[in-house]
């Protein structure tokens, strides 16, 4: 159990430092951890117009994969119906309004931002 909770501690801490890496880069903060029955996305901001849709991976060490493989087809769309039902309950129209799915892939104290995954 302590492991679990420590790895959860690790993640909300990775993603507060990408959280204040995006805004340093130009992107508004709208909402952190949106939850739905369908899916989780870790965070949700705005890159002028357009919403952004931002999933965080954190592996510490290369042994366990690289960070960037962890976004596998299951997982895409899982955030996928997350982000279609938050425009949803927000009245935001997915043909009328821009968005796109960004990753954050962290390996080690090495990171790159991926968008439009």
């Amino acid at each position: 159990m302590a492991n679990r909770t420590q790895s959860y501690e690790v993640g909300l801490a990775v993603e507060q430092k990408v959280k204040r890496y995006l805004i340093q880069q130009g992107l508004l903060f709208v909402t952190a951890n949106y939850r739905a029955k369908c899916g989780e996305i870790d965070l949700i901001m705005r890159d002028g117009a357009c919403w952004v849709f931002i999933e965080v991976k954190y592996r510490a060490k290369a042994s366990h994969g690289q960070a960037a493989e962890m976004l596998t087809e299951i997982k895409r769309k899982k955030i996928t119906r997350a982000m279609y039902l938050f425009m949803a309950q927000n009245s935001l129209n997915p043909h009328h309004v821009a968005h796109r799915i960004d990753l954050v892939a962290i390996d080690g104290t090495s990171a790159k931002w991926h968008k439009s995954v």
